[in-house]
Formats: C-alpha cells, sequence, structure tokens
C-alpha cells in the first residue's frame, strides 16, 4: 500500500526546517527556517472549508499534503510547493505553507493540513 502510495504523489516540495535563531530585544527566539537542499515527493490538495486546531486556535486549513513515510517533519516545518502535477513551478509562483497541528500516520502516508503563509 505505501508504495503504491507514493507513486501516486505527483507534487514536489522543499522542506523548511525549523531552526532556533537568535533572539529578539524581549528575549524571545527568533524564528528561522532553513530549506533542505533537495525535493521532496508529495501528494498536494486544495480543501475548502476545512477546520484545524492549531493549539487552542481553530483555523480554516488551506490544503493537504501526503508525505512517504519515512520523511521526518515537525509541525514547526514550513512546506514550499515546487512542482505541481509534475509540473515546475516558477520561483514568484511557488505558495509557502506552514502545518496545523501535528502531522498524521495514515495507514499508507504521513498527512498534515496547511495554511498559506503570509508572513514569507
Amino acid at each position: 500500500m505505501r508504495d503504491d502510495a507514493e507513486t501516486s504523489m505527483f507534487d514536489r516540495c522543499v522542506i523548511g526546517r525549523w531552526m532556533p535563531g537568535e533572539v529578539d530585544a524581549l528575549n524571545q527566539p527568533k524564528k528561522n527556517w532553513e530549506d533542505e537542499d533537495e525535493y521532496t515527493i508529495c501528494g498536494f490538495k486544495i480543501v475548502r472549508n476545512k477546520e484545524a486546531m492549531d493549539g487552542a486556535e481553530i483555523v480554516m486549513v488551506d490544503a493537504e499534503l501526503r508525505f512517504p513515510f519515512d520523511v521526518e517533519i515537525d509541525r514547526r516545518d514550513r512546506i514550499r510547493l515546487t512542482h505541481r502535477l509534475g509540473e515546475f513551478l516558477h520561483a514568484d509562483r511557488q505558495p509557502t505553507y506552514r502545518i496545523v497541528g501535528e502531522p498524521v500516520h495514515g495507514h499508507n502516508a504521513k498527512k498534515v493540513s496547511l495554511v498559506l503563509d503570509t508572513e514569507v
């Protein structure tokens, strides 16, 4: 089942790994993400009218993403979609998303809910 799931992932993304950075004037850590060097295969799906819990806050989800089981993902990471249905997206059209909630381990893939990151 997992092999079949991976062959149906026609999209690619770059995972921006969350790295704790320097601290600001209020001694709060600045957020910093470092992009991985390689693409990750994934299955991207736009969703409408779906809510998800992000801590104590309920947010409207923009998309869902499936990953192979061997991909390590943290809820603080960022996802930049680079290929959609096998087609490369030009750099100025590559949306960046943040993960909402914890990754879910399904039968054949990991799944995360996403919201468009407007702070990028």
